[in-house]
């Protein structure tokens, strides 16, 4: 059985994620919220933090898990008019799976990335800073990838 690499990984999971909406900015290189102007955004950022190796009695190669944010901008809370929580809402709607968004899993009840891995999920707490006052705002997604 081949493996697949990290960056096998995080491209797929990259790519996937951009098919969840009209990003004007997008990088796996995370920029400050204040380095994206109003007309870059919406912008989607990926980065990947941290990584858990567990071998068991019988299982050959490790079980690796990729801990990975990704982190979303937002401009509309500039607008008066507009709910900056609505749009956030929408673009975290379309990478949740419970919302028919990019992770939803495949026949086999797993998002595999096309056979890249094992699972994919958002895994704990998401954060979500509306703009209200300063009309940036964003949402941190924590996506959990399990492979071998």
């Amino acid at each position: 059985m081949t493996t697949a690499t990290r960056e096998q990984v995080a491209t797929a999971l990259f790519a996937l994620l951009l098919t969840s909406g009209n990003y004007v900015t997008s990088s796996r290189r995370l920029q400050t919220i204040d380095q994206v102007g109003p007309l870059d955004k919406p912008a989607l950022f990926m980065v990947e933090h941290k990584e858990q190796h567990a071998k068991g009695k019988n299982i050959t190669p490790a079980i690796r898990t990729m801990d990975v944010d990704v982190f979303i901008f937002i401009s509309v809370g500039q607008d008066p008019n507009v709910v900056p929580m609505t749009a956030l809402n929408n673009l975290i709607d379309a990478i949740d799976p419970v919302s028919g968004g990019v992770l939803a899993p495949g026949p086999n009840g797993q998002q595999t990335l096309g056979g890249l891995v094992t699972n994919c999920y958002i895994d704990g707490d998401v954060v979500k800073v509306p703009g209200d006052f300063d009309g940036n705002g964003v949402a941190v997604v924590p996506i959990k990838v399990l492979f071998m």
